[in-house]
């Protein structure tokens, strides 16, 4: 499961992750705090960051992330959020495909995962599982991560 192509600046089909061994390992993790690690580079470095800069602040603050997943069930028009679980990022670093724990931890149904870098809302992402429901709802002590 990887990214979705997207056309780049210069009007060509990328594949995101397609070729690029430097992070197959965390690839999800990357994915939710892209837009996030993007901003902060530009803060950093200016508006000439490069990846580079976005990779190295991604190891520097992967540790000290949290991640809350919620399970989406349709309501009325729109959809309501359970959260299901909470985890420090670290518990979770050696889940290579985010799709295999979900199912087998909270089973069947649409989920959104969102990452949270000391109490700030970086990045969120969906993911659907197959199979029947186990997930049970837990409370949401601290709603900023």
């Amino acid at each position: 499961m990887a990214k979705k192509p997207y056309i780049n600046k210069h009007g060509f089909l990328e594949y995101p992750f397609l070729h690029d061994t430097r992070k197959q390992k965390n690839w999800w993790f990357y994915n939710l705090l892209e837009d996030y690690l993007k901003r902060r580079a530009r803060q950093k470095a200016g508006p000439n960051y490069t990846r580079e800069d976005c990779e190295d602040d991604f190891k520097r603050i992967l540790a000290e992330t949290n991640l809350k997943f919620y399970v989406l069930l349709p309501s009325g028009m729109g959809m309501e959020f359970k959260l299901v679980g909470k985890y420090k990022t670290p518990e979770l670093i050696e889940v290579e495909d985010p799709v295999p724990y979900i199912t087998e931890k909270y089973g069947g149904g649409k989920f959104k995962v969102n990452i949270y870098h000391h109490g700030s809302f970086s990045g969120t992402e969906n993911y659907k599982a197959h199979g029947d429901p186990k997930w049970v709802e837990i409370e949401d002590d601290n709603p900023t991560g």
